[in-house]
């Protein structure tokens, strides 16, 4: 007791010669001023000595008598009021909660400083209220009007914070919808997005978006009839606005609802700002798949351009193959098919495409005046299904080649080379079926 009362005379002293300072609103009446910084220097070394429940009733003192004395008497309230907090239960707990909640409302209304004491008291609101069932709108409606207020000078946490309220918010039955868990999200990551265009680490900003994307994904279930029947509608009702595109994407691929027409719409909007290969490609086998081939062709060419990679040119090579043999554009689509083995030689199907190519054109390039001539497309169509590794369509081929009575006939040995006809050209050995 000693200690303290001694301590009590130094601080009183030293605050006594402080009283005209800057910053401390002593008050005028001397026997009122003594009592306060008498109070003042009790609580605080109270405070110091971490005996919090002794540090409390001097400070409600000084918060009820003297509420504009210092912003000090807020900052170090809060420290006394989570410690006691921390250690409390039931509703006593939760009074001590809501009590540190409450001096930074008091602090903002005698000492200002909004921006950071908003930010300051949405942390710790978050700390305090998050498992608390009769805050839960409480603690929303405070991440919510700090992010309004502050924008991008939130503390980064905060923007978890505020991910999380909503989402325990929702859960709990509040008046929170999907699409609603959707625009904060979006709300956030615009945040995020500035502040790391302002210069913050991208490493460092990754952490939270990581974080957000968790609690997002466990608030909402993404599926195609929450774009179809909400985002899109929005979407087209706007205008086709870029923001709102990338969202329908960004979600689509969570969701897979890459084929909807409502993603492909969606996806060219986007692609008309930020041209990129995977985004091409998906609607491009859309639009194959719907049978659109001149459109689908005319993607995926644009997606040629957005990728040096040579297994996917493979890929886009083969499909635009199988578009151009789709057509009747025979020679198109073995040059496709080749590009394709040019770029990436483990391609086989491209060996398969171009068998196909032949084997289909045996009855347009009969000339019906050789046998052996005429089914010389079948031997080529074999070399290839050879190439390919297709031994079912091997047999299908070699079913055509001509017998060894026709190669008597007409004057021919196994083996020989001879031309093929029609648009195929080139040569092939002669073989039998038999």
């Amino acid at each position: 007791m000693k200690k303290v009362l001694i301590t009590l005379a130094v601080l009183i002293g030293v605050q006594g010669l402080s009283y005209a300072q800057d910053g401390w609103n002593w008050p005028e009446d001397e026997n009122k001023r003594a009592l306060a910084m008498e109070k003042n220097a009790l609580y605080t070394d109270m405070l110091n000595s971490e005996n919090y429940e002794m540090a409390k009733k001097p400070l409600l003192w000084l918060l009820k008598e003297t509420p504009d004395l210092n912003a000090s008497i807020y900052i170090q309230g809060v420290k006394i009021f989570e410690n006691l907090a921390r250690t409390g239960s039931g509703q006593s707990q939760k009074n001590l909660q809501d009590s540190t909640i409450l001096l930074y409302d008091l602090r903002m209304k005698y000492f200002n400083d909004v921006d950071n004491v908003t930010n300051r008291k949405a942390f710790d609101a978050y700390q305090m209220w998050k498992d608390r069932s009769d805050r839960r709108k409480d603690l929303y409606d405070l991440q919510k009007s700090t992010v309004e207020l502050l924008g991008t000078n939130i503390l980064n946490g905060n923007t978890i914070y505020y991910m999380d309220a909503a989402r325990r918010y929702k859960l709990s039955g509040g008046g929170l919808t999907d699409l609603d868990i959707i625009d904060i999200y979006d709300q956030i990551n615009e945040i995020l997005d500035a502040k790391e265009a302002a210069g913050e680490s991208a490493d460092k900003l990754s952490r939270y978006r990581e974080n957000v994307d968790k609690i997002f994904n466990s608030s909402v279930t993404i599926d195609c009839n929450i774009i179809d029947q909400q985002l899109y509608p929005k979407f087209i009702e706007k205008g086709k606005p870029l923001e709102d595109a990338q969202r329908i994407v960004k979600f689509g691929l969570a969701g897979g609802c890459t084929g909807n027409d409502s993603f492909i719409e969606a996806a060219k909007v986007v692609l008309a700002s930020s041209p990129e290969f995977g985004l091409w490609r998906l609607i491009a086998l859309k639009s194959k798949s719907n049978g659109n081939l001149e459109e689908a062709e005319q993607y995926f060419k644009e997606a040629l351009k957005y990728t040096e990679d040579n297994i996917k040119q493979g890929e886009v090579y083969l499909d635009l193959a199988d578009i151009a043999s789709k057509n009747g554009r025979k020679t198109d689509a073995r040059s496709f098919a080749y590009k394709a083995l040019e770029v990436d030689p483990s391609k086989s199907e491209a060996y398969i495409i171009i068998g196909d190519l032949y084997f289909k054109s045996g009855e347009d390039c009969k000339a019906g005046k050789d046998v052996v001539k005429d089914r010389a497309v079948y031997i080529a169509a074999y070399d290839m299904y050879m190439k390919g590794g297709n031994s079912a369509r091997l047999e299908l081929a070699k079913e055509q080649f001509p017998s060894k009575e026709d190669i008597f006939n007409y004057n021919y040995t196994v083996g020989q080379v001879i031309e093929v006809n029609c648009w195929i050209g080139g040569t092939v050995k002669v073989q039998t079926r038999d």
